[in-house]
């Protein structure tokens, strides 16, 4: 049956050597129609008119998303009298996955979100969808890392976003740049403590093939050097909410989610080869077993991951202000000058 249309849109928005260790292979699935998989668009020519109409109705929302999770997200950040408060992340996030997409999250096995530790999550990147979806399921406790190019397009998100540490903007394929990266990323956990780690794709690229691209090496060797752990978060499907790839949007689209066993780097002290073998095993399982749940007719219970709470400090604050007010009053603008061009 076909989800409930959404409440914000009328249409239904149906570094870096790669490894390949010879005695690893990566496992293939099939993948499901789209037409099979729920709240997808239909791969037809109709279809492909919808999502494309839908993805040009969510990008203005997903550029303004922040200032709007903060006057229509739920939890609400507004508790003043409240010293600890949903995180920003948490709450943006949530908004974006189950308000403006419309997201059902399904748990695949029983494995839940590693939160005894510094961590590093990592996660298929199939589409822009990612970003939300992958911090939402971390419960906004991991920040993500994005090239600088959000930045400018789309600013009203990105600039807040890395003032409270949601985003970590970085240049990439800058020459000689690891060890400067390496720091920079050490000073933003040390600064930003409402993160416990990060989200991280080692693929190293979007991939909306059925099949799992080899892993790179670059920040694999930070999160060993520094002795993160590592849990591996696989969701299926992202690439049918929002992708650019495929120029399309579809609400309701039910996403399989998976958290892997935990790797503790400390047990491969010396030995970053061992590391990386174990890595890609884990990576491969956690695939298989998320991919092929549909396959295998697993039923799947809906997954709401747990809010983290945060203190809000009074420059968290004073940001929350500003950026309602000037979204508000950039909104009164452009209705003032709409109903000025109407009147002729």
């Amino acid at each position: 049956r076909s989800p409930p249309p959404s409440p914000l849109f009328p249409l239904p928005l149906a570094s870096l050597v790669s490894i390949s260790p010879p005695s690893i292979s990566i496992i293939i699935t099939s993948p499901v129609p789209s037409d099979q998989m729920p709240g997808t668009t239909p791969d037809s020519l109709l279809g492909k008119v919808v999502g494309f109409v839908s993805l040009c109705c969510v990008i203005p929302v997903f550029a303004l998303s922040l200032p709007l999770s903060f006057m229509f997200g739920s939890p609400s950040c507004w508790g003043f009298g409240d010293k600890y408060r949903p995180s920003f992340a948490y709450v943006w996030s949530k908004f974006m996955t189950e308000t403006v997409m419309g997201v059902r999250l399904k748990l695949v096995g029983t494995r839940v979100l590693y939160k005894e530790g510094k961590c590093v999550y990592l996660s298929n990147h199939r589409a822009w969808a990612d970003f939300f979806i992958d911090v939402y399921i971390t419960e906004g406790r991991a920040f993500i890392l994005s090239r600088y190019l959000v930045v400018y397009v789309f600013p009203l998100f990105a600039v807040p976003a890395i003032w409270v540490g949601a985003v970590f903007a970085f240049q990439r394929n800058k020459p000689g740049a690891h060890e400067a990266l390496n720091q920079q990323l050490d000073a933003h956990l040390k600064t930003h403590t409402d993160f416990s780690g990060f989200v991280l794709y080692p693929e190293g690229t979007r991939n909306i093939k059925p099949t799992a691209l080899p892993l790179k090496r670059g920040l694999l060797k930070y999160t060993w050097s520094r002795q993160l752990d590592v849990q591996v978060i696989m969701a299926a499907d992202k690439e049918h909410v929002l992708s650019q790839k495929r120029a399309s949007a579809s609400w309701g689209v039910e996403v399989p989610v998976g958290y892997s066993e935990v790797i503790n780097s400390k047990a491969f002290a010396g030995n970053f080869e061992g590391f990386l073998v174990e890595v890609q095993r884990v990576w491969d399982l956690e695939w298989e077993r998320v991919y092929g749940a549909r396959q295998r007719g697993e039923r799947l219970r809906t997954h709401h991951p747990k809010v983290q709470l945060v203190e809000y400090t009074g420059g968290k604050v004073v940001l929350m202000l500003s950026t309602v007010g000037l979204t508000l009053a950039a909104g009164l603008i452009l209705a003032g000058a709409v109903a000025g061009f109407a009147r002729g």
